[in-house]
């Protein structure tokens, strides 16, 4: 199931996230998307709407938006999308190399395991923990 932006909106007024109309409208966008979209793509749709937004507007909308856990940065292929699991932040995205595609899962095994594992090395995971390798479409092709 994907989570919808009305979702998303319920969720931030339930835990009291405050979004200006700039920040709402990037949040928008980003779940309207079909696949994980990079800053430009967000830029581009955002100026049909508001012609003065510039790069800035939008980095420090997707910081806070990445901070309130609503998105995910995803530094493979420096794009973002919405988190499918607003109330479970420690997630594992798995990211096709050939196609692009995500799959956000959710394994409390993985998860227990890098964190005894990172504690072990006094080493402090990302979130999300990115996982890539090949779909199984890209690997039938």
């Amino acid at each position: 199931m994907n989570t919808t932006f009305k979702q998303v909106l319920a969720y931030c007024q339930v835990q009291k996230i405050n979004l200006s109309a700039q920040q709402e409208l990037i949040l928008m966008i980003i779940s309207q998307a079909t696949s994980a979209v990079s800053s430009h793509e967000i830029l581009t749709n955002l100026i049909q709407h508001n012609p003065k937004a510039n790069r800035m507007t939008i980095h420090r909308a997707l910081d806070l938006l990445i901070k309130a856990n609503l998105i995910h940065k995803i530094q493979v292929n420096q794009t973002y999308s919405l988190c499918q699991h607003l109330s479970d932040h420690s997630c594992q995205l798995f990211i096709c190399l050939k196609c692009a595609k995500q799959i956000e899962v959710h394994s409390h095994q993985i998860c227990q395991a890098l964190n005894q594992a990172s504690n072990e090395h006094s080493f402090t995971l990302a979130n999300p923990l990115e996982i890539t390798g090949y779909c199984a479409q890209c690997r039938s092709l």
